[in-house]
């Protein structure tokens, strides 16, 4: 018991406190914020698009029938934890085309996807006990996590403005 736990928390203590700030001044310059990932990276790619707008921003998961188009005005978010899949590499394409700003979450800073990006955190994961990517997608999700709480607390945002936009038909 506690295997996972304890390699998370570890991989978690090596992250700076400095991409919070990283990430919170990037999505604070951008009008629209897209998020992407690819499966179960892309999940917990929903999961922050959602809380992101729950705290008041303009936050779209990628491939959805409601997603506006990408301006250089926009940024989008790529959480992969190889940086090399075709998918995304080919939609970083597009969005350097269109000249809007790539922010990168991956464990490969040496990846195609993290050379294009404009900014790139790092989720330092060496060797795992876990099968797949469990041990990234873990750290990331709670990084993220993390982040809202960070940007909550800096922005001072109300638990009564969020609830407000949270969705009231479940």
């Amino acid at each position: 018991m506690g295997k996972v736990i304890n390699e998370v928390l570890k991989t978690f203590e090596k992250i700076k406190k400095e991409e919070f700030e990283k990430l919170e001044k990037v999505i604070s310059e951008s009008k629209n914020i897209f998020v992407y990932g690819v499966g179960r990276s892309g999940l917990i790619g929903r999961c922050f698009c959602m809380r992101l707008f729950h705290l008041g921003l303009n936050s779209y998961f990628l491939g959805e029938t409601i997603t506006p188009r990408f301006t250089e005005k926009d940024l989008i978010i790529f959480i992969s934890g190889s940086g090399q899949k075709t998918i995304i590499l080919e939609i970083a394409k597009i969005c350097k085309k269109e000249k809007g700003e790539i922010l990168t979450i991956t464990s490969n800073k040496k990846s195609k996807l993290a050379k294009i990006s404009n900014y790139l955190i790092n989720i330092p994961i060496k060797k795992s006990i876990q099968f797949g990517n469990s041990l990234f997608e873990q750290a990331t999700f709670l990084f993220l996590e993390e982040f809202i709480q960070f940007y909550i607390e800096k922005n001072k945002i109300s638990f009564d403005f969020m609830k407000e936009r949270h969705t009231n038909l479940e």
